[in-house]
């Protein structure tokens, strides 16, 4: 065996060894934006706004979907049900306000069970909200959902997949899927519909090609703004993972748990590709996918224009960490360091961040000053006499809850309604338009009732969770603009608005640098790497 050959062979011992296996066989955030599991990172209807939604089967398969909405705060589940799509067919909804409970309404006609087509509208439900917070369903007004795929259904048995298979642009008999999951009388035995005897009939291990969006719609204010949803391949392999797949639709299974497939890639800032080690539970590679040390975006608050800005911030595997089950009592799991309080008046899960920079559009920065040793909030330059400027600046705060809403400038959230917000008063800095940053791997271990810090303390950085420092996030920017009255007689008021993915970063968090573990036949880009 030459040299080449044996290093080749060396390395993929390696990776066996490790538990590494190739990209294609590992979690992954698809760029492309089809996958097995969607997460779209917000919905609200607070503010005056709806929120529509989709999802589109690409594939030439008939699809088992499992759909999920949770509430903002600690992710419990505020409505699942499944959805059976034909093949290439879309399904849409809407989420809107019905008197202060968040309702879900669809004219589409792609079978779900229940029906909802035939129901009509459905309201939120407050029976999950069990984690000693607010039982009321108002908590649900905003948060995030995401779309599991159980598997593809085929004919094997009972004709599933022509059941779910629209004719004429009409599923050919959504009551036999129903009926599968239904039981006329629990009090007769072998009467159950024959997915309550066996979930695996007609199933096989899911084949992806799902994508998604949203779009928050404010009729009021004549904006709309919409975004893509987050695609995840490499979820599972089969119909049966640590739970079975294919659940009933009272389950609250699968879950971003569920997955058998324990290891996950990402690409890091060079175009390398970093492999997770093998982790114990699924949801630890959905994490790695989502994992970045800081986050970046824009923001206007433009007083000509009337701008606003505000960031959604979610951290959609936040609850597997603070507050669940499967844990076994033990919170908090890395990479987050605090469970999930309901011993107060407000429960919550704090992590404390950094909006370390803010620039305007020139590159001007600020600093944080700090007058006679007591921090104060930043303003621009030249400082006032007595001012001493910290040369390293830091604005900590805490996001509490699951979904959480940064905003600019002095007032509310204006755009999304977000009651789960933090404002950021950029407007004290003289910068209306421009960039920030904010850091989630370094936090101060010292912050004060104020959410201050003392400048001389030391930061510490959060444990890593497989190699990656920060926390596993997902969101946007969203921006509003106003153009005043336009038209011949001046009565149309011309608003406009805008969706931005955040931009991210990753950090290594291991002291020892990643190992190259096989060559680039496995790799889409450049080398491989684990740590």
């Amino acid at each position: 065996m030459n040299r080449k050959n044996l290093t080749a062979a060396v390395l993929a011992g390696l990776a066996g060894a490790a538990g590494i296996v190739g990209s294609a066989q590992a979690v992954n955030i698809n760029p492309d934006g089809l996958g097995q599991v969607l997460v779209y990172p917000y919905y609200t209807t607070n503010g005056g706004n709806f929120t529509l939604l989709s999802v589109v089967n690409t594939s030439e398969d008939a699809k088992a979907v499992k759909v999920r909405f949770m509430e903002g705060e600690n992710t419990r589940e505020v409505l699942d049900f499944n959805l059976y799509m034909s093949m290439f067919d879309v399904w849409t909804a809407a989420i809107y306000d019905d008197n202060g409970t968040p309702t879900l309404e669809t004219q589409d006609t792609t079978c779900t069970v229940p029906y909802l087509y035939m129901m009509g509208p459905q309201e939120f439900l407050p029976f999950a909200l069990t984690d000693g917070g607010s039982t009321d369903i108002a908590r649900a007004t905003e948060g995030h959902f995401e779309m599991i795929e159980m598997g593809t259904l085929v004919d094997t048995q009972e004709g599933s997949a022509t059941a779910a298979t629209h004719v004429q642009g009409v599923p050919a008999d959504c009551a036999q899927l129903v009926a599968a999951w239904t039981d006329p009388d629990d009090t007769v035995a072998g009467d159950e519909g024959y997915w309550l005897q066996n979930p695996f009939v007609d199933m096989e291990a899911p084949s992806g090609g799902l994508f998604g969006g949203a779009a928050i719609v404010n009729v009021d204010n004549a904006t709309m703004v919409s975004y893509d949803a987050t695609a995840i391949n490499g979820f599972a392999d089969a119909v049966f993972a640590d739970d079975i797949l294919h659940q009933e639709p009272g389950s609250v299974l699968p879950s971003l748990n569920s997955g058998n497939i324990r290891t996950a890639t990402v690409f890091l800032d060079n175009g390398d590709t970093l492999l997770s080690p093998a982790f114990t539970r699924g949801v630890d590679a959905i994490s790695f996918v989502f994992m970045h040390d800081q986050i970046m975006n824009e923001y206007t608050t433009e007083v000509s224009t009337m701008g606003a800005t505000e960031w959604v911030v979610t951290f959609p595997t936040k609850h597997f960490y603070v507050y669940d089950a499967s844990n076994g009592g033990l919170s908090p799991i890395a990479p987050f360091t605090s469970e999930w309080d309901a011993d107060d008046d407000a429960p919550e899960a704090c992590e404390v961040v950094l909006l370390d920079t803010i620039w305007d559009r020139e590159e001007q920065t600020f600093t944080d000053p700090i007058i006679t040793g007591e921090p104060v909030p930043p303003i621009v330059s030249p400082a006032p006499p007595g001012v001493i400027v910290d040369p390293d600046p830091i604005i900590p705060f805490e996001l509490c809850f699951e979904t959480s809403v940064i905003a600019f400038g002095d007032g509310a959230s204006t755009i999304l309604g977000s009651n789960n917000v933090h404002t950021i008063d950029n407007t004290e800095l003289g910068f209306e338009s421009g960039w920030a940053r904010l850091e989630l791997d370094d936090y101060p271990h010292d912050a004060n009732e104020n959410g201050q810090i003392d400048p001389d303390e030391e930061d510490l950085s959060r444990f890593d969770l497989g190699g990656l420092n920060g926390l596993p996030v997902a969101g946007f920017a969203v921006s509003t603009f106003q153009n005043g009255f336009l038209g011949a007689g001046g009565n149309t008021i011309g608003n406009y608005g805008g969706i931005y993915k955040h931009k991210g970063t990753r950090k290594l968090g291991s002291d020892q640098p990643p190992v190259v573990v096989e060559p680039a036949g496995e790799c889409s880009v450049g080398n491989c790497y684990i740590v």
